[in-house]
């Protein structure tokens, strides 16, 4: 009777370790400004003290003692730096019932977003995926490195439901390229593969 008891629970115990384990894996998503940690779902008093330490909110946050944005509300403050031109921002932070709900951050900060080439990009893009109006889809992402012949790159591959896609190549070839004298280039394609199942 002794050993029956005595598997079941080893079973239960490596099951905890394991289980405690994976749970110390999963990091949850995490910004970084100014060497501060802001993170969705931590409570607005955190968020608040923790970028005061490097930066400055605009408009500025309520004092503590006032009630936070109610549930349902969005209250969205940009992310400035402390000691630099207020013209610079480093994000925006938005609050609603008292957590932290959203959190953004410029996705490059060397890239000029007034420049002909990006907005036709970004256009090309956005023409590809969505028809006119507001539209929520589902897409699959797979990220990949290929290495050919005379060049290596990454591969981007977003991939709708009902089999569309665009695939982008950032690349590197090995020699410079004899018209243009560049080794790096990004491509951009329109993919269509089989429908998956929804």
């Amino acid at each position: 009777m002794k050993k029956l008891t005595t598997i079941p629970l080893r079973f239960i115990l490596l099951g905890s370790c394991l289980a405690l384990s994976v749970a110390a894996d999963e990091k949850r998503p995490t910004f970084f400004f100014g060497g501060q940690q802001v993170r969705v779902g931590m409570s607005q008093q955190e968020a608040v003290v923790s970028l005061s330490h490097c930066c400055k909110l605009s408009p500025p946050v309520e004092p503590v003692e006032k009630q936070p944005a109610p549930g349902g509300v969005l209250a969205g403050h940009f992310i400035l730096p402390k000691e630099e031109s207020p013209q610079r921002i480093l994000g925006a932070i938005y609050f609603s019932g008292g957590k932290v709900l959203r959190v953004t951050r410029p996705l490059a900060e060397e890239v000029d977003g007034y420049n002909d080439d990006v907005v036709g990009f970004v256009r090309a893009i956005k023409r590809s995926l969505a028809a006119e109006g507001d539209t929520e889809m589902t897409a699959l992402l797979a990220i990949r490195h290929e290495r050919i012949s005379n060049a290596e790159s990454d591969v981007v591959l977003l991939t709708l439901r009902d089999g569309r896609g665009i695939e982008i190549h950032i690349g590197t070839i090995d020699k410079p390229n004899e018209f243009m004298a560049k080794r790096d280039f990004v491509t951009l394609d329109e993919t269509l593969e089989p429908a998956t199942q929804k």
